[in-house]
């Protein structure tokens, strides 16, 4: 069976979770690149040996989980160490996406991948949706989000490709600027689009 794997990414505070939680409730499955990544790094997995081995044991809390927090922090600031941990954990990501798209029985998949861009990853996808939110707004929702300054909210957006620039390049836009019921609306019509693709 042909699977169409249509690609989800966004910007941090764009909405991407919520537009992924309601295609769930449309009853399509949704592959979630971030739930991957937090289930391969938990304690004796590949991943988190290969972590605690570079980075050290100083990233690891009271019971020997990997503190995602502190080492999200120290990438942030050092931005050459993103690539050691980029290059250290989206193999085994990208082989267990794979995986999950070969044993499916939709259709139809979604993969949610937000740094889908950044990592090179739009040759998993058939075609890729953007879910955007102009620049004021995302930083305004990133600072209620997570209580922190204007300043750090721009830094932490900064440091990912512009929405703008993913906006150009994606097949699909969701515009989240609205209320949730809206940006539902925005999904169902976005569907109805992507069924009217097949045959592909």
């Amino acid at each position: 069976m042909k699977k169409l794997c249509i690609g989800i990414t966004g910007g941090i505070a764009s909405g991407k979770s919520h537009v992924a939680h309601i295609l769930s409730s449309l009853g399509y499955e949704v592959i979630d690149a971030d739930l991957i990544s937090k289930q391969l790094t938990q304690k004796a997995q590949p991943i988190y040996n290969n972590i605690i081995q570079v980075f050290g044991k100083e990233f690891i809390d009271e019971s020997e989980e990997l503190n995602r927090k502190k080492l999200a922090e120290f990438i942030f600031h050092n931005p050459e160490q993103r690539e050691v941990l980029n290059s250290i954990s989206h193999p085994y990501i990208i082989n267990e996406i794979k995986r999950r798209i070969k044993i499916s029985s939709q259709e139809i998949l979604f993969l949610d991948i937000p740094l889908l861009y950044e990592a090179h990853l739009e040759s998993l996808c058939d075609k890729i949706v953007c879910v955007y939110l102009n620049k004021e707004t995302q930083i305004k929702r990133l600072m209620e989000r997570e209580q922190i300054s204007n300043s750090y909210a721009i830094a932490k957006i900064n440091s990912q490709l512009s929405l703008e620039k993913k906006k150009e390049m994606a097949d699909f836009v969701i515009d989240t600027k609205g209320s949730f019921h809206q940006t539902e609306q925005n999904v169902i019509e976005l569907v109805k689009q992507i069924k009217e693709l097949k045959p592909w």
